[in-house]
């Protein structure tokens, strides 16, 4: 059987693809994976057989300043309840929505000109690439969307949610000869079902499978390094030396200065050993927000560890792929994005979510329901530099109460044995495979 994948993104829009891509390839079948040109190196990395369709403008890429930092109180549940939302809020929703329409069109026709040729029984596609569905259209085959880690199936290729499809999108489908009513005949979703808000669409539950693109003989991180018992360099933030020694020594330099003196961070006590270590993850490449960076500099005072990923190492030397460091740590503070969310469910971690974007702000609020986490809108840290130590202090204590209330970690521990109990990449192989037909 052939089985055409496609994205418009590398990264967070590639990685979950990859379980699924794997899984075919191991029961024989082929795998082409379709993207961008920017993305064919991607793809190349995991293993996978990229086919590039040419490349997205730059404008047509760029999120709207409404997608990425969007204003005002959303309800928690707002994609089951789109009566709810103002105008303005729809109107940011139409911004998200006629975005990914635009990039559907830059991949549409290099897209459905490959699947002509290469003729796949079925398209899999990331949640965002609605190209894919164009194309599954356009052949008269089943389509099946990956789901990111996302708690809802947006479905922002209708108006106001649960309409008609946008115009756009439907002047796509037309013109490659598909029905604009077409939707995926599947949607697989890696999102813990305590986590997930109901919809109609019908949904697989995969468990979440982490890649980091890394092979068994690559240099390991200096987190992992540290973890092996070995001495990787280490630079600490500004104020603090950076210092050498033995592990175990005050000097070794997975220890920063204040959680190598003796003294124990918040829930330390008798019964453990070592500083308690926390996780900091951030993906956008300016950093975390300057209250977040006073709130982690707070718990180092307080003798914690805090272990960087991503734009958060500021710097320094990466810690590592994130699912390979969360083990060691006991609360994990970043964004609220699906692939961290899962991979804190995986390691039973609590987390703190700080969201600038509306998906992110959903999951923030999904984890806080469920008791595994807190979380706010990064609206809510929103000052002027001199207000953002005192901001920062008010993030450390949440930090601190997910660290010292032993709620927190009960129920994330919750999270992790439901995200374990979901059926792997094989079994969604042989449900994806059934939509092709039994002759497959």
């Amino acid at each position: 059987m052939r089985v055409l994948f496609t994205t418009w993104a590398s990264g967070a829009h590639l990685v979950p693809l990859v379980p699924l891509a794997r899984a075919l390839l191991e029961a024989g079948h082929q795998v082409r994976v379709a993207v961008p040109s920017e993305c064919a190196a991607a793809v190349a990395r995991t293993g996978l057989v990229p086919v590039q369709i040419g490349a997205l403008p730059l404008a047509v890429v760029r999120a709207p300043d409404v997608v990425r930092r969007p204003r005002g109180i959303w309800p928690t549940d707002w994609p089951v309840r789109p009566a709810a939302l103002t105008p303005e809020q729809h109107g940011a929703l139409r911004a998200c929505g006629d975005r990914q329409v635009r990039i559907a069109e830059a991949m549409a026709q290099g897209l459905v000109a490959f699947a002509r040729c290469w003729q796949p029984e079925l398209v899999v596609h990331d949640a965002g690439a609605y190209a894919g569905t164009v194309a599954a259209g356009a052949l008269g085959v089943p389509a099946v969307g990956q789901l990111w880690g996302s708690a809802a199936v947006l479905r922002l290729d209708r108006q106001r949610l649960e309409g008609p499809p946008l115009p756009g999108y439907a002047r796509l489908m037309r013109r490659y000869g598909a029905d604009p009513a077409r939707e995926p005949d599947l949607w697989l979703d890696p999102c813990p079902p305590s986590l997930a808000l109901p919809s109609r669409a019908r949904r697989l539950p995969v468990r979440f499978v982490p890649y980091d693109g890394t092979s068994p003989d690559e240099t390991p991180s200096p987190y992992e390094a540290r973890r092996a018992g070995t001495h990787p360099v280490r630079h600490e933030h500004p104020g603090h030396p950076v210092r050498h020694g033995h592990p175990g020594h005050p000097g070794h330099p997975g220890r920063h200065t204040a959680a190598s003196n003796g003294r124990r961070g918040p829930g330390g006590g008798p019964g453990r050993s070592g500083p308690v270590r926390v996780c900091a993850a951030w993906d956008d490449a300016g950093g975390p927000p300057d209250a977040v960076r006073a709130a982690l500099w707070a718990a180092e005072a307080r003798g914690v560890e805090v272990v960087r990923v991503g734009s958060a190492a500021e710097g320094r030397p990466p810690a590592g792929p994130l699912h390979r460091v969360l083990p060691g740590c006991r609360a994990l503070l970043h964004q609220g994005g699906g692939a961290a969310v899962l991979a804190a469910a995986m390691a039973g971690v609590p987390q703190l979510v700080v969201a600038p974007r509306l998906e992110h702000q959903l999951n923030g609020a999904r984890l806080a329901r469920a008791g595994a986490g807190m979380y706010l809108p990064a609206d809510a840290l929103d000052a002027a530099r001199p207000g953002a130590r005192a901001a920062g202090a008010r993030l450390a204590l949440d930090l601190f109460a997910l660290l010292e209330q032993p709620s927190y970690a009960a129920a994330a521990h919750a999270l992790r044995r439901e995200a374990l109990a979901m059926p792997g990449p094989d079994k969604a192989v042989r449900a994806v495979t059934r939509l092709a037909g039994p002759a497959v």
